[in-house]
């Protein structure tokens, strides 16, 4: 891997007229009105801070090559002029310098790609020659340059100018649109008719992966009327919940048991046949086991509690009618054990005399 590129010793610091600038690579940076007023009010309190990077153009021009958001901030100002570090090397040099200084800024990831295209195309620096100035695999060179490829232009176009941003773009577009371009663009356009919150868009492709291709059809066209009835059915969900209580989730985890055991009847057959590992019949046998221990457990505390409802209602015991333990009709021993030991027990006192248990 090769050595990130020291900074030119030649680098002069002066104040120039943003007129001067040349704007060359205006058109791969992501528009950000908010960042650009919040530096506004601050380059009004304290003034400039970081001087903008620029390389000699022809008289009197300069390239802008790092700063792009100081500039807009500056305009939006009244400002005239910014402190400028002039870089006296070549451009792509420049160019490597600001992107290799990943400690100083975090960059977007499509201002990166944008860049790294740059001097792909235009400075017609190859991929492995970009990685070894910047330190980086040439796979992630790769993976850069792909971004750019694998979105329609438009998309591209609308993620630099803020119309969608860069998570939805990475997170959900790209992997979209290596699937089905189609749907990728589709979506691309409902979100910059009506923006979708991260979090919904997170919730909307995390659904589409697990949806078929007719449904899925019909998100990308309509991404906030699938989140208004996801959201109508949580709702409805919920109110079900409230509705039927505990005894219908009790029921609904019954009915869910069923199921499973009906499958695994059906799968058995397939499972367990001859000539098995003992390795692998003993893993599954230990877990039927286990698993039919806990359903003879559940059996015998239905009855137990049925048998316990019966009692309370033939003695007129009123508890029964809200389906309040009968702590008085429990064994001593499951008595104590829900109350827990005696102060004396407690205290370890050795006068306090030992209970003695009722057999059963």
């Amino acid at each position: 891997m090769g050595r990130v590129m020291e900074p030119n010793p030649d680098i002069r610091i002066r104040r120039i007229e943003i007129c001067h600038l040349e704007l060359r690579y205006a058109h791969i940076r992501v528009h950000n009105p908010e960042a650009a007023l919040r530096l506004a009010a601050s380059l009004q309190q304290y003034s400039q801070i970081i001087p903008v990077l620029i390389v000699p153009a022809e008289h009197p021009k300069y390239i802008l090559i790092d700063g792009y958001l100081r500039v807009a901030a500056a305009k939006r100002c009244g400002k005239d002029t910014l402190l400028a570090q002039i870089w006296y090397g070549k451009e792509q040099e420049a160019l490597i310098h600001v992107l290799a200084k990943t400690g100083e800024r975090k960059w977007d990831v499509f201002e990166e790609a944008g860049l790294i295209k740059e001097l792909h195309i235009q400075h017609q620096l190859s991929q492995r020659q970009i990685a070894e100035q910047l330190g980086k695999d040439q796979s992630w060179v790769s993976r850069r340059l792909a971004l750019l490829d694998t979105l329609d232009e438009e998309v591209v176009q609308s993620v630099k100018r803020g119309n969608i941003s860069c998570w939805a773009a990475t997170r959900v577009l790209t992997p979209m649109a290596r699937a089905n371009g189609q749907h990728a663009k589709a979506l691309a356009e409902s979100l910059m008719k009506e923006k979708i919150s991260t979090r919904n868009l997170f919730i909307f492709f995390h659904h589409y992966k697990k949806s078929n291709r007719k449904t899925r059809e019909k998100m990308v066209q309509h991404p906030q009327l699938f989140l208004k009835a996801l959201e109508a059915g949580k709702q409805d969900n919920l109110s079900k919940q409230l509705k039927d209580g505990l005894e219908g989730q009790w029921l609904a985890d019954v009915k869910m048991i069923a199921h499973i055991i009906r499958r695994l009847i059906k799968q058995a057959p397939s499972v367990i046949y001859a000539r098995q590992s003992n390795l692998d019949k003993r893993c599954l046998l230990t877990a039927f086991e286990e698993t039919k221990d806990l359903i003879l457990s559940l059996d015998e505390k239905i009855r137990r509690i049925n048998d316990d409802i019966r009692r309370q209602e033939t003695n007129g015991n009123d508890t029964a009618l809200f389906g309040v333990p009968d702590t008085q009709n429990q064994s001593s021993a499951e008595h104590i054990t829900q109350r827990g030991p005696s102060n004396c027990q407690r205290e370890n006192k050795p006068s306090c005399p030992a209970r003695q248990l009722p057999s059963s």
